[in-house]
């Protein structure tokens, strides 16, 4: 490996073993040692070794990561009450599962607001609990579609799921696909006049 001292880096490794660590082609490691060398970023010493001098002036002494979780530790440490007993959240869990915990708290946030238009709470139906319905929405719904109404639910719960859609209102949107399957299903009218005449034949 390469081992660090105070001022630089000593690296045992040979042009060749370096492609092979790193998976470079070997004219590619040599080229840029080449380079390194000219620009005096690496020296080569009397046993083959490479050093690189004053290395923290080239990598810094930390990454802007380490440096936006130190700041938060200390804004945390500020607050009365730390969220994660003085860390930031990604010093527990990765920042996938801090977007979805934030989906998590949006959508318990939408279960319990009042629907403005009805002034009561929604509730959650559907097999992924994202379909949102009033006690009102529901039994409407019940009442006008009482076969399929239950089909419908777990339709929407799985198309939002699956597509990330949502919808403003999930009783219209029921609603409206009830209505457009049920236009589909009914046969189409023809107003045919199947009367005979009287000096007319069957």
């Amino acid at each position: 490996m390469i081992d660090g001292t105070a001022r630089g880096y000593y690296s045992p490794y040979t042009a060749q073993m370096i492609a092979t660590i790193t998976r470079q082609q070997i004219g590619t490691v040599e080229r840029a040692l080449q380079i390194f060398l000219k620009l005096g970023l690496v020296e080569v010493l009397d046993s083959g070794t490479f050093y690189m001098s004053n290395i923290e002036l080239l990598i810094g002494q930390s990454s802007t990561e380490a440096e936006r979780k130190r700041a938060a530790r200390l804004q945390n440490k500020a607050l009365s009450a730390p969220r994660t007993n003085g860390g930031h959240l990604s010093d527990i869990r990765p920042p996938e599962i801090e977007i979805e915990l934030e989906k998590e708290i949006e959508i318990k946030r939408e279960i319990e607001k009042v629907r403005p238009e009805t002034g009561h709470p929604s509730h959650t139906y559907g097999r992924y609990q994202n379909v949102f319905l009033t006690d009102e929405e529901l039994a409407d719904l019940q009442a006008s579609f009482p076969t399929v109404w239950g089909q419908y639910i777990e339709k929407l719960s799985e198309y939002m799921a699956s597509t990330g859609k949502r919808y403003q209102s999930h009783a219209a949107t029921i609603r409206r696909w009830a209505g457009e399957d049920a236009k589909k299903v009914a046969p189409p009218t023809r107003n045919r006049d199947y009367s005979v005449k009287e000096d007319e034949t069957v």
